[in-house]
């Protein structure tokens, strides 16, 4: 179909250019009349009559294009709920529009929350397609829940907003962690150094604790980096320590990432970068004792009510029970671990008041 003068005329063009061809409408129009002008410029009439009343009552200002903007929208999210939105964020920077619209109540939709967001400038960078790409979600979907898990240490003293609180209430410096990479359950300990005794006794925790729920150690498989505290620098299972433990003493498994890999240890890493902005980044502490109730008030919220929204939206106790729907629920009440209360426990030297009566339950 072949496109009128005016069409030509007016794609693709700029808003001055634009404004410059209904000026010289107009003018034909003044001339001849909006008749003889529409069929000149292969418009409609009503069209030449539009812009001809604009120019005439609001001058060039009015050949500019007008967004036909409802005066009244009853759906728009209100201001109140918009600045909570927008406190519920500044409170929890980590959060996307799903997790806010889930744990804070907010009625507006996913839409809204986002567009909230970008108008204060609060989004994040959107991930690359080549990260999406890279990543295992098939094949770790396949996997058995409380079977294949990584292992890793997170230093804790190079957080802003925790240092000046370990500095002064004599916090844990190290935090142990293993996940397990099917549900994403997490499970940790903390002390005041970074050794292969302490990720020895922490790690052995962890599968007695398996035990008692029915999961043979056979079936466990634990991957690490190649860190000392791992016997990295051993590499040998005779040598007593970290893997002998594991493969020796229980019959589990024990792998290293390949040299230069640092993505293989993914899953515990990116539990990593949650817990640090989800916990270190916003709680205050008083005490040791607090910082250890509300570590383990962050791991059960994190196993029970936490949905992972890569993996479904579900949470890690939901993939379990889908995997191992004869499980005990209490399998996930796993007590954070005062790994120097352990070691303390477990070589009989007395320590000063820092043993965690939760650790009793071990």
């Amino acid at each position: 179909m072949e496109l009128s003068r005016y069409r030509i005329m007016m794609k693709g063009k700029d808003k001055v250019h634009k404004a410059d061809v209904r000026l010289h409408i107009v003018r034909y129009a003044q001339r001849y009349g909006n008749k003889p002008a529409a069929r000149e410029y292969g418009c409609s009439k009503n069209t030449v009559k539009l812009w001809r009343q604009r120019f005439e009552a609001e001058g060039m200002s009015g050949l500019n294009e007008k967004r036909d903007v409802p005066r009244n929208i009853p759906h728009k999210t209100s201001e109140a709920e918009e600045l909570y939105v927008v406190g519920c964020r500044n409170k929890v920077p980590c959060y996307g529009p799903q997790r806010l619209r889930l744990f804070f109540g907010i009625k507006a939709s996913e839409g809204a929350i986002k567009r909230i967001l970008r108008e204060h400038k609060l989004t994040r960078t959107k991930r690359k397609k080549y990260h999406k790409r890279n990543d295992l979600r098939g094949i770790k979907a396949r996997y058995r829940a409380l079977s294949k898990h990584q292992e890793d240490t997170k230093h804790l003293y190079d957080i802003p907003r925790y240092w000046p609180q370990m500095t002064r209430l004599g916090l844990p410096r190290y935090q142990y962690t293993i996940r397990d990479i099917k549900s994403g359950f997490i499970v940790l300990g903390y002390g005041s150094e970074c050794s292969e005794l302490y990720a020895e006794l922490f790690t052995e925790a962890y599968i007695e604790h398996l035990k008692r729920y029915g999961i043979k150690h056979g079936e466990l498989v634990f991957q690490s980096d190649n860190g000392s505290e791992f016997g990295g620098t051993t590499r040998g299972i005779k040598d007593r320590g970290y893997v002998h433990m594991i493969e020796e003493r229980y019959g589990s498994r024990h792998t290293y990432i390949p040299p230069g890999m640092k993505n293989a240890n993914a899953d515990v890493e990116s539990a990593h970068g949650l817990i640090e902005s989800e916990f270190y980044d916003i709680e205050d502490f008083s005490s040791r004792t607090e910082f250890f109730e509300k570590a383990q008030l962050y791991q059960d919220f994190f196993n029970m009510l936490r949905p992972n929204f890569s993996k479904g939206g579900k949470t890690p106790w939901e993939i379990i029970s889908e995997d191992r729907p004869d499980i005990s629920p209490y399998v996930l009440l796993f007590p954070v671990i005062d790994i120097d209360a352990l070691f303390s426990i477990k070589f009989s030297i007395p320590q000063r008041g820092q043993i965690k009566p939760a650790f009793a339950a071990l």
